[in-house]
């Protein structure tokens, strides 16, 4: 199997690594010293062009580590080569251009998927796997907090996509994480409500804080909160359902404190399910890549295909324009 890396950033580097030990690999960025110190890192083969790279190494799939805003024109021309897709979320910063990306996909086709790592993240797949245990869900509320200066040790946040809204940057785009698992275990979306702003001094033209409201088709309701203002790492999720409420809750950043809970109805004490103080990080991007290249060979995984992400990034997209509009969206709003 050959995995094409494009995007040799902090990411970047973070799949080409994680590839490199369960397939042959080879990297492409523009920043020749850095794709160079990566490849020599890795003994692995290296381009400074996309083009040359597809039609002399001839990738089975390819991982797309780049800016939000360069994901549409890169992913159409890997996919127009017949190479399947792994894309960094979200799979785009606007809706146009989506679905010609996905129709070219299935032209030629190749199977396209979008990175949301938090789907393997051990608290989530925990309280997953203990939904049945509340009865029907009613309602949830997530949450993610992390302060933007810390987001990339040694790197200026300003140099960072997700401060710049031409870029596909701001927290509600870049935490795209929260929706996908709530659609995830609850469906479709059909209507957003939106509480958006800049609260910081930060030197950033995008919102900072964000409070969406989701009305899901199955009667669920969802609160999220996100933030870039919290100087110390938070992410988290309560389920409250007819007979009872999981809690899972993530602080920190090497070392992550995780903890899962059960409130059961009547219960007199409650139940964790699970607890680790130094949650290594690493194995939801080594479980990612080991599921993308199953599906390269046919074999089924929970990976968040472009279909679903489309949807998902109505979602989001719907959650601007209804703080835009000051009223009640619909992601079918976002797609006309």
């Amino acid at each position: 199997m050959k995995i094409l890396v494009v995007g040799c950033g902090s990411i970047g580097r973070c799949h080409a690594i994680n590839a490199s030990r369960l397939a042959q690999v080879a990297l492409v960025d523009s920043d020749r010293k850095r794709v160079r110190d990566l490849a020599a890192r890795l003994d692995v083969p290296w381009f400074d062009s996309l083009p040359q790279s597809l039609d002399s190494w001839k990738p089975n799939g390819a991982v797309l580590a780049t800016p939000t805003d360069t994901h549409l024109d890169l992913a159409c021309r890997i996919v127009d080569h017949g190479v399947h897709l792994l894309i960094e979320k979200p799979i785009a910063h606007r809706i146009e251009g989506v679905a010609r990306l996905l129709d070219i996909a299935e032209t030629k086709g190749c199977r396209i998927f979008v990175v949301c790592n938090i789907r393997y993240h051990p608290g989530l797949v925990v309280l997953r796997k203990h939904l049945p245990e509340i009865g029907k869900p009613l309602f949830a509320r997530a949450h993610y907090g992390n302060y933007l200066p810390n987001m990339r040790p040694g790197v200026d946040y300003r140099r960072l996509y997700c401060a710049h809204a031409a870029q596909g940057g701001g927290v509600i785009l870049d935490a795209i994480h929260e929706v996908d698992y709530l659609m995830w275990f609850f469906g479709a979306v059909d209507g957003i409500a939106c509480e958006a702003a800049r609260l910081s001094d930060l030197d950033i033209d995008v919102e900072d804080y964000a409070s969406l409201t989701l009305r899901f088709v199955s009667g669920v309701r969802a609160e999220v909160h996100l933030d870039y203002l919290q100087q110390v790492k938070r992410r988290g999720l309560e389920v409250i359902g007819t007979h009872g409420t999981l809690i899972w809750l993530s602080e920190g950043k090497a070392p992550e404190l995780c903890m899962v809970r059960l409130l059961a109805q009547g219960a007199r004490e409650e139940r964790i399910l699970y607890r680790n103080d130094a949650v290594d990080a690493n194995v939801m991007y080594t479980t990612l890549i080991s599921h993308f290249i199953a599906e390269l060979e046919g074999r089924s995984t929970p990976l968040l295909d472009g279909y679903q992400a489309l949807e998902e990034l109505a979602v989001v997209l719907g959650a601007k324009a209804a703080l835009k509009y000051g009223k009640l969206m619909r992601p079918e709003d976002v797609r006309r």
